[in-house]
């Protein structure tokens, strides 16, 4: 009997370690043998993209379209604010599908004499005549060590917090 049980015990070992290298490759086989999508679009977004969500677009730091957008978003702030903001590089791009397109822009700005960066949040519809592009948020961009220091206590001596925001 305990020899019976040590085979069955040995056999689903066996069975359990083919089928952990055969799933993959099963699953990546399904994926390239499926027909191609109508017209490029899919039916479901899977697990990985939703639609209307908001995107990574590496790459996109030197598009001369997003670049154009940012130097639109300081120049509104500025504008909007009597701020002397001085445009010097996009750092990051991420994008969304709404109404036209919503880029969330980090921004390298010159600030007196320190480098600060920016998140600028610019509704781009190009279709439109009057007003394509609106500045919809302007705000410094957060990092894990000014939100720390804004967490402590008030009473801590010459904590800079107002520094903060500065870009190495």
């Amino acid at each position: 009997m305990e020899m019976w049980r040590h085979r069955v015990l040995g056999s689903v070992a066996t069975l359990l370690l083919l089928l952990t290298l055969v799933q993959p490759f099963t699953l990546n086989q399904i994926a390239e043998d499926a027909p191609p999508t109508l017209g490029g679009i899919q039916d479901s977004p899977g697990p990985e993209k939703v639609y209307g969500g908001i995107e990574d677009w590496p790459g996109a730091e030197n598009d001369l379209r997003v670049v154009d957008l940012a130097r639109f978003a300081v120049s509104e702030h500025n504008s909007n604010t009597n701020a002397v903001l001085e445009f010097r590089k996009v750092v990051k791009v991420k994008r969304q599908v709404v109404e036209g397109m919503m880029y969330y822009i980090t921004i390298e700005v010159d600030e007196g004499w320190a480098k600060k960066l920016y998140e600028a949040k610019v509704w781009d519809r190009p279709w439109l005549d009057s007003n394509p592009r609106k500045l919809s948020e302007f705000k410094p961009a957060e990092d894990k060590l000014c939100t720390l220091l804004r967490n402590m206590p008030a009473f801590l001596p010459r904590l800079n917090r107002a520094g903060c925001i500065e870009y190495k």
